[in-house]
């Protein structure tokens, strides 16, 4: 279903706004400044998200799009250890800037892209370790694990991942 262009424009403001405000303060932020930093009713905001789970979803949601677009770039980057590394750095820089992510990613578990995420994730870590650059025993569940304490030491992470 298309939208008007006023409840289009709405929308994007909305999830703009909840962007910024999740990343700032967290998920405990309440739907009435997102609705308020948005410039419309909260009356709109519960129109196009009836509740604060669908907005939490649709905010994880569109940080997972940005990480998929860098990931599946990385794909065809044709060192495996500098694909690997660019990505666990993306991801770990999504944590640091953005303090929704480690409680919104564990809550969204049924999103597609938290899916699709895991599986490009596992081809990035199954080439590196092919290559050689990266530990034969770490699984790609383990390295998601690790993301958040990434987030603030991701050279000492990296160099425990890296294959003696």
């Amino acid at each position: 279903m298309t939208l008007r262009a006023d409840a289009q424009r709405n929308y994007d403001r909305l999830l703009g706004a909840a962007c910024e405000c999740f990343a700032e303060e967290g998920l405990e932020v309440s739907v009435d400044e997102i609705a308020r930093r948005a410039g419309v009713g909260h009356g709109t905001a519960f129109r196009r998200f009836p509740t604060k789970e669908a907005l939490v979803e649709a905010v994880i949601a569109r940080e997972l799009e940005r990480v998929l677009g860098e990931a599946r770039a990385l794909l065809d980057e044709p060192d495996a250890g500098a694909a690997f590394e660019a990505f666990f750095r993306a991801v770990a820089r999504g944590y640091e800037r953005n303090k929704a992510m480690a409680d919104g990613y564990a809550r969204c578990s049924e999103l597609p892209q938290k899916a699709e995420l895991r599986e490009v994730a596992k081809a990035l870590v199954r080439r590196a370790q092919k290559a050689g650059a990266l530990r034969t025993d770490l699984t790609t569940d383990e390295l998601f694990e690790l993301v958040p304490a990434a987030s603030r030491f991701p050279d000492v992470i990296l160099d425990g991942l890296r294959r003696a």
